[in-house]
C-alpha cells in the first residue's frame, strides 16, 4: 500500500514539476526561517543561564518620577549585608576599562579589566585554570587573568600565579587565571581586578559619592528593594535635611521627586533583555537588540504560516485535478480514512524533503547570520532533533489535515458528474487564505517602508554639530581630573604646530555610546527644582564643532568673568525653565550669557537633555579630545599626531586611536540599520511567497476554466474582456487584502516609532505606495496566466462538442 501511495506522489509530482519544487522550496524557506530564528531566541536566551546563582542576583537601578540611576555609594552595599539578613551579599562594579598589561616588557592589550569587589567569581563561578577562589584577593592591587590573556603574556600551559604585572604604571600580583570557554554572561571580562575592595574609611561610609553599579544576592528581592529605599533615607536624605535644619518631609517636598526614587530589582538572567532606560551602557557587554529579536522570531513564524498556506492552496489546487482519481478508488470499495492516510502520507514526504533543503538553507545561512547579528550561533543535535520534531508536527497537523478532511469527504456522484470544481469550502479556504497573504506581503512592504523612511530621516537629521573633519582622541583616560586640563594645553599647544591640524578642544562630552565626564546639577528656579547636565567645555568648542548661537554670545575664555559665574544653556533647558529668552532667566549663581541651539550627543531614541555649559577649569573631567583635521593633509597629520602622543607619553600603554566624531555617533545607528536589513530581506522572501501562491493559484484556477474560455471565444468574446474577467476576481482579493493590513499595520508602526523621540509621521503616501505596487505585481502575475489562456488551441478543447 506504502509503495503503492509512493509512486502516485512521485507520478504527480514528475506531472507538476516546476509547482513540485516551487512548493517545496517555499516550505524550505519558512522552515529555515524559523530554526534560525530559534537559534537565535536560544543564544540571546543563553546568557548567564549557566551561572548556578542566577536567580538571586539582581542588578539595582534607582527610578523616579524625574530621574534615574544605576549608580550608587560602596555604603549601600555595606549596610545592605550589615543590617538585613535576607541580603547574602552584594558586589560592586565599575565600566570595563581598556588598558594595557606588561609583563618584563611585554605588553598585550586588553579591552575589558573589570574593577570590582573580592568575591566576583563568588557570583559569576567561571572555571579556574590556576588558583583558588578561596585564595585571591586577599591583598591590594591583585588580578585575576582570563586564560587567552595569561597565555599571551607567559605562554600556553605555564602557571602564572604570583607573577607580577604592570598596569598604567601600577604593579598587580597575579593571583589566578579563569576560564570563559563559550559561558555567554552579561559579565564577561578579561581581567578582574579588586580595586573595589580596600576602602579608606571615608569610601565605605560616604552616602554623596556615587561610585560604581551594584548587585546583590537575595532570595527577597521586593524586600530587599524596600531595604534600599530605607537606607537612602536613614544615611541620606535624613542627614541632609538635618543639616539644611528643616524637615525630611520639607526636604522630599522641595527636591520635587529630583533625587527621591525607589529602587528596582533586574534578575541577572533579564539583564541582558533589558529593553531601554538608564540600565543600559551600566552593564558590561553588549545588551540584546530586543525590538530585533521579536521582529527576526515573529516574521519567521509568518513566512512559515505563509508558506504553509501555499501548500495548502497548492493541495486544493490540484484535488480538482485528481478528484476523478479519488471518486473511482470510492467506487472500487475505497473508504474515505484510506484517501485521508494517503493524503497524510504525500503530505509527510513533501515536509521531509522541505526540511532537508531547510538543513541546507540553514547552514548556507548560518556564517552570514553570525556576521551580521553578531552572534556565535552553533547547531546542536539535540536542539536539533526536538526542534525537527516540533515543527514538524505542527505543519503535519495544519497543512495535512486540512487538505485530506477536503479530500476525504468528496461525494462520489458529484466527482463523476465532473462538477467538483463549483464546490464553494475549497474556494473560501483558497481565497481566505490567498488574502492573508496579500495582507501580509502588504504589512511588510508598508512596513519595510516607514523602518527604511525612518533610518533615512535619522541618518540625515541636523544634529546641531558638524564633525567630518573632526576626530576624537582618548586622552589621559585612566588619570585623575587634576592636573589633565594643563597637561592638555601644553599638548594642544605643540599639536597645533603640525600642518594639517587646524584647532583643538575638548568639553566633557562624548558623541554616540561612549560616557562622558559631564555632571548631574540641581538648581531651584521659581516653583520647581530643575536637573541639567553641567558640561565643562573649553572657549573654542562650540564654533570648532560648528554650533549654532541662538542668542546671546559664546563663552570667551579670555574673559575672567566668564570663567567664574557666566555659562551658556541649550534650548531644552529653556523650554524646562519655561522661558522664552536668556533675559527672563535670573539665576542666584549664574549669569547666562548665550543660548546653544539643541544638538544630539547620544541616539534619537532620546530627547536632547537639558545642559549648562561652563568654561573648563583644572579639576574638570574630560576623556578625549577633538581635533579638527584638513581632510587632505591626512595622511600626514595622523602620523605626526601619534609621534606627538608618544612624544608626551600619553597614554603610552594605549595604541594610539583616533575615530570621526560622526561615525561614532553613527554607532548610535547601528540597531536600526539592523532591523532596516532584517526588514527589507524578509519582506522579500514574504512577497516572493505571496506571489508564488497568487501564480500557482491563480494558474490552476485558470486551468480549470480553459473549456469555458473557448467556448466564450467561439461565441465572439473579445480577449481583451476575457482576460479582464479572469484577473478581476483576484485584483479584488489584493484590494481587501490591502484594507485588511492597513488598520493593524499602521498600529504595530506607531507602537514601534513610540520608541524614537524624533521620528516620522506615517503619511497616506505609505500605504499610496503599497498598494499600487501590490496591484502592479498582482496584474502582472494574473494578467500573465489569463493572457496564456486566451491563447490556447480551441480545437484541443471542444473536438468532442
Amino acid at each position: 500500500m506504502l509503495q503503492n501511495w509512493f509512486k502516485i506522489y512521485v507520478y504527480n509530482s514528475k506531472k507538476n514539476k516546476a509547482y513540485f519544487f516551487l512548493t517545496i522550496l517555499c516550505l524550505a524557506i519558512g522552515i529555515a526561517a524559523v530554526l534560525l530564528s530559534t537559534l537565535y531566541l536560544k543564544e540571546e536566551y543563553s546568557f548567564d543561564q549557566w551561572n548556578e546563582n542566577k536567580e538571586t542576583i539582581h542588578f539595582v537601578e534607582n527610578k523616579g518620577e524625574k530621574m534615574a540611576m544605576t549608580g550608587h555609594p560602596f555604603a549601600l552595599g555595606i549596610k545592605l549585608k550589615e543590617e538585613y539578613s535576607f541580603v547574602e551579599d552584594y558586589l560592586s562594579y565599575g565600566y570595563y576599562q581598556a588598558s594595557t598589561i606588561e609583563y618584563k616588557d611585554k605588553p598585550v592589550a586588553v579591552d575589558k579589566i573589570l574593577a570590582t569587589t573580592q568575591n566576583f567569581f563568588d557570583f559569576f563561578p567561571y572555571e579556574m585554570v590556576y588558583g583558588a577562589k578561596k585564595q585571591i584577593f586577599k591583598a591590594p592591587s591583585e588580578i585575576v587573568l582570563e586564560e587567552q590573556n595569561a597565555v599571551a603574556l607567559f605562554g600556553k600551559g605555564k602557571n602564572p600565579v604570583g607573577e607580577q604585572v604592570k598596569i598604567d604604571n601600577k604593579i598587580f600580583t597575579i593571583v589566578g587565571v579563569y576560564r570563559l570557554e563559550n559561558k555567554r554572561s552579561s559579565f564577561m571580562p578579561e581581567a578582574v581586578v579588586n580595586s573595589y575592595q580596600f576602602l579608606t574609611e571615608e569610601q565605605a561610609s560616604a552616602w554623596d559619592q556615587l561610585s560604581g553599579s551594584l548587585l546583590v544576592k537575595t532570595s527577597q528581592p521586593e524586600e530587599t528593594a524596600k531595604a534600599i529605599d530605607a537606607l537612602y533615607m536613614k544615611y541620606y536624605f535624613e542627614p541632609w535635611a538635618k543639616k539644611s535644619n528643616i524637615t525630611l518631609e520639607a526636604l522630599l517636598e522641595q527636591l520635587d521627586g529630583m533625587l527621591t526614587s525607589h529602587a528596582y530589582l533586574h534578575a541577572l538572567p533579564l539583564m541582558h533583555f533589558q529593553k531601554d532606560g538608564p540600565i543600559t551602557g551600566y552593564i558590561p557587554e553588549p545588551m540584546a537588540n530586543v525590538k530585533l529579536l521579536y521582529i527576526i522570531v515573529g516574521l519567521s513564524w509568518l513566512i512559515l504560516l505563509l508558506s504553509l498556506f501555499n501548500y495548502v492552496n497548492l493541495s486544493l489546487s490540484q484535488v480538482l485535478f485528481r478528484a476523478k482519481e479519488v471518486g473511482v478508488r470510492k467506487v472500487l470499495g475505497g473508504v474515505s480514512t484510506s484517501v485521508l492516510k494517503q493524503s497524510l502520507f504525500e503530505t509527510s514526504i513533501t515536509i521531509c524533503l522541505a526540511f532537508v533543503l531547510s538543513v541546507f538553507l540553514l547552514y548556507l545561512m548560518l556564517p552570514f547570520t553570525n556576521l551580521f547579528l553578531q552572534t556565535n550561533m552553533m547547531v546542536q543535535a539535540q536542539d536539533f532533533a526536538l526542534l525537527f520534531i516540533a515543527v514538524y508536527v505542527l505543519i503535519i497537523l495544519f497543512a495535512g489535515l486540512i487538505p485530506a478532511i477536503y479530500i476525504s469527504k468528496y461525494r462520489v456522484l458529484k466527482v463523476l458528474k465532473g462538477d467538483f470544481h463549483r464546490s464553494r469550502s475549497g474556494s473560501f479556504i483558497k481565497n481566505t487564505f490567498l488574502i492573508i497573504q496579500f495582507a501580509s506581503a502588504c504589512w511588510f512592504i508598508s512596513g519595510t517602508y516607514i523602518v527604511y523612511q525612518q533610518a533615512k530621516y535619522m541618518t540625515t537629521k541636523d544634529l546641531g554639530f558638524k564633525a567630518d573633519q573632526i576626530i576624537s582622541v582618548p586622552f589621559l583616560i585612566e588619570e585623575d581630573s587634576e592636573g589633565k586640563a594643563q597637561k592638555y594645553l601644553t599638548f594642544k599647544a605643540e599639536a597645533l604646530k603640525i600642518k594639517g591640524i587646524e584647532e583643538l578642544a575638548v568639553a566633557s562630552l562624548e558623541y554616540g555610546e561612549q560616557h562622558g565626564g559631564s555632571s548631574i546639577s540641581v538648581f531651584p528656579y521659581k516653583d520647581q527644582n530643575v536637573m541639567t547636565m553641567r558640561v565643562p567645555v573649553e572657549g573654542n568648542y562650540f564654533e570648532m564643532m560648528g554650533m549654532q548661537l541662538k542668542e546671546g554670545r559664546f563663552l570667551d575664555q579670555k574673559l575672567a568673568t566668564d570663567s567664574i559665574e557666566n555659562v551658556m544653556i541649550n534650548e531644552s533647558l529653556l523650554a524646562t525653565l519655561g522661558e522664552t529668552n536668556i533675559e527672563a532667566i535670573h539665576l542666584p549663581d549664574y549669569k547666562i550669557v548665550g543660548l546653544l541651539q539643541d544638538f544630539h550627543t547620544g541616539g534619537l531614541e532620546s530627547p536632547v537633555q537639558p545642559m549648562m555649559f561652563s568654561l573648563l577649569s583644572n579639576d574638570s573631567n574630560f576623556y578625549s579630545v577633538n581635533i579638527k583635521v584638513d581632510v587632505n593633509q591626512l595622511e600626514t597629520a595622523i602620523p605626526a599626531l601619534e609621534q606627538l602622543w608618544q612624544k608626551f607619553n600619553v597614554d603610552a600603554k594605549l595604541p594610539f586611536e583616533y575615530e570621526f566624531v560622526n561615525q561614532q555617533f553613527a554607532q548610535t545607528f547601528n540597531k536600526i540599520q539592523q532591523q532596516k536589513q532584517v526588514l527589507l530581506y524578509l519582506g522579500v522572501i514574504v512577497v516572493f511567497i505571496a506571489l508564488f501562491g497568487l501564480f500557482a493559484v491563480s494558474s490552476f484556477n485558470i486551468g480549470t476554466k480553459l473549456r469555458e474560455i473557448v467556448i466564450r471565444r467561439v461565441l465572439g468574446a473579445n480577449s481583451n474582456a476575457l482576460i479582464r474577467k479572469l484577473s478581476y476576481q483576484y485584483v479584488i482579493y489584493c484590494i481587501i487584502g490591502f484594507g485588511l493590513s492597513v488598520v493593524p499595520s499602521y498600529y504595530l508602526l506607531n507602537l514601534w516609532l513610540k520608541d524614537y523621540a524624533y521620528r516620522i509621521e506615517i503619511g497616506y503616501e505609505v500605504y499610496l505606495v503599497c498598494f499600487v505596487l501590490m496591484v502592479i505585481l498582482t496584474l502582472i502575475i494574473v494578467v500573465s496566466r489569463a493572457y496564456k489562456a486566451t491563447r490556447v488551441n480551441v480545437l484541443k478543447y471542444i473536438k468532442y462538442e
